[in-house]
């Protein structure tokens, strides 16, 4: 849609109803051309664990966005949400209402929001339906109108999985994820993570389902494999333990044998040696009953499993 000269009265009244164009000192304005995605964070939660959502919008140009809101469809209140810039309602008092301000061209704003329950009012409980607009901090079903609200077309709902040997999602505190601890023939390796920090991924993953690829040091490997992602990736500047939990009976019966492979998300693989000073990169091996706790100290995820 093009704007005539502010001089005519029908130019005028269009930019008064959009509210979305600013053409400082020009006397015409191409409408903003703007996308929003949506990324889940993650992208499979255990049951009862947070979901959180990356929202991004990015105003591509050539005018700018005179104002911007953030809704969705739920009315469910989130747990958290930070934006990089603009203010949000305040977790727990109401659905999500971002009032983000201009957003200039070539401009990109973040939200970050997560949720601690599934939704029972958008026809999937993974997903709250994000909508920016110009409009104000009311969610629209009436679909695109003057081009002033905005979804993203590929949103998925995140996946709520009930799998005993899957744990954690949108790591709002730095409690301990894990994995079923209830050892058994059938399940025979529980795995647990320390965050780091909280607001951030944390999730854990065992069972035979899992696997990396690694050669040579995992020769000798036993137990299963466990795949942990803490902050989708990213190295820390501190260690923080992952356990695996395993019977004594699956494990080497010497301890000072055991070792553990990690094989890292660019696909190299680090052996870890039991500790001896500082707990960096490291494992700690500990019987336990009739079990063996095998602790790691890592500053990334990955893969690791038992090797001797």
């Amino acid at each position: 849609m093009r704007i005539k000269p502010v001089g005519s009265l029908l130019g005028a009244l269009a930019l008064a109803i959009s509210s979305v164009l600013v053409s400082a000192g020009a006397a015409e304005a191409s409408p903003p051309r703007w996308v929003m995605t949506v990324t889940n964070l993650p992208p499979a939660v255990g049951a009862g664990s947070a979901m959180g959502y990356q929202v991004q919008i990015t105003n591509r140009g050539p005018s700018n966005i005179s104002q911007l809101f953030l809704v969705t469809k739920t009315q469910e209140s989130p747990a958290y949400v930070v934006t990089s810039q603009g203010s949000c309602a305040a977790p727990g008092s109401g659905p999500l209402g971002c009032t983000l301000g201009a957003l200039g061209a070539k401009q990109t704003v973040t939200v970050v929001v997560a949720y601690t329950t599934p939704f029972t009012d958008t026809g999937d409980p993974g997903d709250p339906v994000f909508q920016a607009n110009s409009n104000g901090l009311t969610y629209s079903d009436g679909g695109t109108s003057h081009g002033d609200t905005l979804t993203d077309p590929n949103e998925t709902g995140t996946v709520i999985s009930t799998d005993p040997d899957f744990a954690g999602g949108f790591a709002l505190s730095d409690l301990t994820v894990s994995t079923n601890d209830d050892l058994s023939d059938t399940n025979k390796q529980a795995t647990s993570v320390d965050p780091p920090a909280s607001d951030l991924v944390v999730t854990a993953q065992d069972g035979p389902s899992v696997s990396f690829t690694c050669k040579r040091i995992c020769s000798k490997a036993f137990g299963e494999w466990s795949a942990i992602d803490v902050g989708n990736g990213q190295r820390f500047d501190t260690f923080f333990p992952v356990t695996l939990l395993m019977r004594a009976s699956d494990a080497p019966n010497n301890l000072s044998q055991i070792k553990l492979a990690h094989v890292l998300d660019n696909g190299t693989t680090v052996q870890l040696d039991q500790c001896t000073t500082t707990l960096e990169n490291c494992i700690v091996v500990s019987p336990v009953g009739t079990n063996v706790k095998i602790t790691a100290y890592l500053d990334q995820n990955g893969g690791i499993r038992g090797i001797r």
